[in-house]
C-alpha cells in the first residue's frame, strides 16, 4: 500500500514545478543573455579574418613546387568560404620547423594575432605549424588566451585549436611530429657517415662549383666571383639583408638560378660546410 503522505508530498513537488514553469516573467525587469557562440571552424556563418601559414623545409626545386601549390591551394580555400576574409599568407621556404627562431613569416604573423588582426590561422598540418611539441603547444595555448582568441586549425589532423577537447589530439600529433623529424634526422646522419666512410661523400648542387664526370666538385668560373663577394661583404660588416639587396641589384644568381635573393639564402652560402671549409674533398679546389 503506498504511503500517503509520501504520494502527497510527490504531488506537492509536481505542483511547484507547475507553478514555476507558468510564473509570468516581469518584462521590465528581466533580460536574458544568451550564452556567447563558440567559434568553430566549421561554422560557415561565422565572419572571420583568416591568416594561412605554408612552410616547406628546403629550398630545392620539388620543395618550392610545394610552396606554391599550398599557396596556390590554400588562396581557393577562403574564397570558397563565403564569411572568410583572406588577411593573408605567410610563408616560410627553406626554413625548418624545428625552431621558431629564423621563421619570419611565422613570427610576422604572431604579431599580427597579437594585434587583434586575425581571427584563425589554417596551416596544412601539425608538422607545418612546428615539430617542437613545446613550441606548438605553448603558441597555440598563447593564442587562445589572447584578448582576442585566435584558433588554429590543422587540416591534415582535423583538429581546431579553441574547441575543448582539442588539446590531447594535439599534444599527441605535436609529440609524433617531433619524433618524425628526429628519426628522419638520425637516419640522415647514418646515411652520410656510411658513405663517408665507405669514400662516397655526398655532394649536393653548390654554388660557385660544378661537378665533373666523378662527380667531383671543380669551380664554376661564372658563380665563383658571387661566393667571393658574399663572404667579402660580410666581412666588411655588410648585413645578410644589405647583401641580399646588393646581389638582387647585380643580377647574381643563387645555386638555383633566381634572381631575387633573400637574408636567408645569403646564410645558408656563408654557413655551407663546403664554403667554409669544414668540409674537404679530394680532389677539390676551395675558393679563396
Amino acid at each position: 500500500m503506498i504511503d500517503q503522505s509520501k504520494k502527497q508530498k510527490f504531488a506537492e513537488q509536481k505542483e511547484r514545478v507547475r507553478r514555476r514553469i507558468n510564473t509570468k516573467v516581469d518584462q521590465e525587469n528581466y533580460e536574458f543573455i544568451p550564452a556567447k557562440k563558440q567559434v568553430d571552424y566549421y561554422d560557415n556563418d561565422v565572419e572571420q579574418r583568416v591568416a594561412v601559414y605554408a612552410r616547406v623545409s628546403t629550398g630545392n626545386v620539388q620543395q618550392t613546387t610545394s610552396y606554391e601549390l599550398q599557396k596556390k591551394y590554400y588562396e581557393d580555400f577562403v574564397v570558397h568560404h563565403p564569411n572568410w576574409m583572406l588577411v593573408s599568407i605567410y610563408a616560410d621556404e627553406g626554413i625548418s620547423g624545428t625552431s621558431l627562431a629564423h621563421r619570419d613569416e611565422f613570427n610576422k604573423m604572431i604579431a599580427d594575432c597579437r594585434a587583434g588582426k586575425i581571427d584563425m590561422i589554417i596551416t596544412k598540418s601539425v608538422s607545418r605549424f612546428a615539430r617542437n611539441v613545446v613550441d606548438c603547444i605553448s603558441m597555440v595555448r598563447t593564442l587562445s588566451e589572447l584578448p582576442h582568441p585566435v584558433g588554429v586549425f590543422f587540416e591534415s589532423e582535423c583538429i581546431f585549436s579553441l574547441k575543448d577537447d582539442s588539446q590531447m589530439a594535439l599534444s599527441f600529433q605535436a609529440t609524433m611530429a617531433q619524433e618524425e623529424s628526429h628519426i628522419r634526422s638520425r637516419s640522415m646522419e647514418t646515411s652520410l657517415r656510411m658513405r663517408l666512410d665507405g669514400g662516397l661523400p655526398l655532394t649536393p648542387k653548390l654554388l660557385g662549383y660544378s661537378q665533373d664526370a666523378d662527380g667531383n666538385l671543380v669551380i664554376n668560373p661564372d658563380e665563383e666571383s658571387t661566393v667571393k663577394l658574399v663572404f667579402y661583404m660580410y666581412l666588411y660588416g655588410y648585413s645578410t639583408a644589405e647583401i641580399a639587396d646588393a646581389l638582387t641589384e647585380l643580377g647574381k644568381k643563387t645555386y638555383l638560378g633566381n634572381v631575387n635573393w633573400t637574408s636567408n639564402s645569403v646564410v645558408q652560402v656563408l654557413r655551407n660546410e663546403r664554403h667554409c671549409g669544414d668540409v674537404f674533398e679530394k680532389p677539390i679546389h676551395r675558393i679563396t
